[in-house]
């Protein structure tokens, strides 16, 4: 992936439409634990996220991204799909990812107008294609945000995604943060400016 980036306060609506109807677990930001939450395959051992800036010169941690994946889910039952417990109910999740790190570009955090944590995920063309053909084939479903072992967000869609970046609310602007820099594997004793560029994991 290239880059950390602040999305800032001015994200279009349109852009937000498409996982709109997020839930988080546990109330904001907070979620599953790790013996409840898929684990990404692909992705190296999780790491915890930091609320230090990302760093332009954080290139040496790129090994130490937090696993990051999206998975199909639904509430209703499916077979061989793994029961999550939520506060609302069970979430019932498709164990095989459509997204890992590998079919990422690039991270960002921020916020909306209303204040709520965004982070966003932008998807290389491999990853743009997953996504709207499992969309495609799994119609009004959830796209379920993991990320090191949290899960982090659980938005419904009723539509094929077919955009090339995914929206997930998870709570409060520090929340997005975290991740975003956990994903990128920004280690906590960095330090900085919000919002600067640092690499991320491949």
């Amino acid at each position: 992936m290239q880059t950390i980036r602040q999305l800032g306060k001015l994200i279009a609506p349109l852009s937000l439409a498409l996982l709109a109807a997020c839930q988080t677990t546990q109330g904001p930001g907070a979620a599953s634990t790790a013996s409840t939450a898929p684990a990404a395959q692909s992705a190296p051992a999780p790491a915890q996220p930091s609320a230090t800036p990302a760093r332009p010169d954080a290139g040496p941690a790129q090994a130490q991204g937090a696993a990051v994946a999206v998975y199909i889910a639904d509430t209703a039952q499916q077979t061989g799909w793994t029961p999550v417990s939520l506060q609302s109910g069970t979430l019932y999740v498709n164990p095989q990812p459509i997204i890992t790190r590998s079919d990422l570009s690039g991270v960002q955090a921020g916020s909306n107008k209303q204040g709520d944590g965004l982070l966003a995920l932008e998807l290389n063309e491999q990853g743009k294609g997953k996504v709207s053909d499992a969309t495609t084939q799994n119609p009004n479903k959830r796209l379920a945000l993991v990320v090191g072992r949290t899960l982090l967000a659980v938005p419904s869609y009723s539509t094929p995604v077919t955009t090339g970046q995914l929206i997930f609310a998870v709570g409060t602007e520090e929340n997005a943060t975290a991740a975003a820099r956990a994903i990128a594997g920004v280690p906590h004793e960095e330090g900085g400016a919000a919002g600067a560029a640092a690499p991320a994991a491949r």
